[in-house]
């Protein structure tokens, strides 16, 4: 998830574990809408549609292009979604009052907008990551602006509680004081939830394994959040720079995984990633610090094979899982390196790869 300008960067219940369905997992995806800004030139280039992108990484092309911001294209989206079994997508959201050229940035939500649009959208939930800063200054109208998104009648809920995760919870805590100031603000939200007449609802933080600190999780409980995730945990495989194998992203999940939901209290949301390789984003924009290292593409199998770990681990961990939640890293992370999209290149053989993994879940 790279774009310019800035980095993305509840009531504790600690005995009470939150899911909807013991048995079942509920694998969905990320969604970064960052595909439809203006063109910069008449090539079609974007800050995210990057010359290197286009050329040498020809082959993460999504079928219906790279742009995302046509109705049919978000039709056809959900349509290849959820023929592959995904339950919900989570959509990277930005409430841009404090960042730089706002209007401009208000194309990060392009995709959400027509998503509400069109006909089909019932056929998957949703449910928002906030990725802009927040401060005094807007966190009414973050408050706002998603608490309206929770009358949804297609928004994700555990246990009849909308959900929502702060992508950059560290930033949080500094924009609202520290973790009190978090405490209260979080407080505040919930009280305007009530008032709207949605009920409770289930904050979320985005964090990181810490083996070496133990009590590391523990500001997240302070501050009332209600569960923890991550994004992607490529960091966590890196072994050196350069190219290392996808096996190394599987152990780096694993590792996630297992040192998150030991070392917190708070429920947890598993994240398994299908890839990650930032090189094309790299070149073309030298001034945004990027990955010195990747990981080498995965097949199809791998992914579906890495899916099905993921999904016994969700199970085998249901009382320590929100939900019997699973996110994947990511839908459309093309230039990142981890998508699941159909492309010119490989076809729908990823989406076919996991429908059988969740088909046969599903069948049981």
């Amino acid at each position: 998830m790279l774009f310019f300008a800035v980095s993305c960067k509840g009531q504790n219940k600690e005995t009470e574990v939150l899911s909807n369905d013991t048995e079942k997992v509920k694998v969905g995806s990320w969604y970064f809408g960052g595909w439809s800004f203006p063109p910069e030139d008449e090539t079609g280039h974007t800050f995210h549609i990057s010359p290197t992108l286009m050329t040498n990484y020809g082959y993460r092309e999504p079928v219906w292009g790279w742009r995302e911001d046509s109705y049919q294209t978000m039709v056809d989206q959900i349509n290849y979604a959820s023929n592959a079994g995904l339950s919900f997508w989570g959509f990277c959201w930005y409430e841009n009052s404090l960042v730089s050229s706002p209007k401009l940035m208000d194309n990060l939500n392009n995709a959400l907008d027509i998503f509400l649009q069109v006909p089909n959208r019932k056929n998957l939930d949703f449910f928002i990551l906030s990725c802009h800063p927040v401060s005094d200054v807007n966190w009414d109208k973050v408050c706002d602006k998603t608490i309206a998104l929770f009358k949804e009648p297609n928004y994700l809920k555990v246990d009849g509680k909308p959900i929502i995760i702060f992508f950059n919870s560290d930033e949080v805590i500094e924009g609202m004081g520290g973790n009190e100031g978090v405490k209260n603000a979080l407080a505040h939200y919930r009280q305007k939830a009530r008032e709207a007449g949605i009920g409770e609802i289930l904050i979320g933080a985005r964090t990181r394994p810490m083996a070496s600190d133990s009590h590391y999780q523990d500001k997240y409980v302070s501050c009332g959040f209600d569960f923890l995730t991550t994004y992607q945990n490529s960091d966590e495989g890196r072994q050196k720079a350069g190219a290392n194998p996808y096996q190394n992203l599987i152990n780096g999940d694993k590792r996630a995984w297992k040192e998150i939901s030991e070392h917190s209290t708070l429920p947890y949301v598993p994240t398994m990633g299908v890839g990650y390789d930032m090189r094309p984003w790299a070149v073309d924009h030298p001034t945004i610090p990027a990955s010195d290292y990747w990981y080498e593409q995965a097949t199809p199998r791998e992914i579906a094979d890495h899916l099905k770990e993921a999904m016994t681990w969700t199970k085998s961990n249901s009382s320590k899982v929100l939900g019997n939640l699973l996110f994947i890293y990511a839908w459309n992370e093309n230039g990142e390196g981890g998508w699941l999209t159909p492309t010119k290149a490989e076809g729908t053989a990823r989406l076919d790869a996991i429908k059988e993994v969740i088909k046969k879940q599903d069948n049981r």
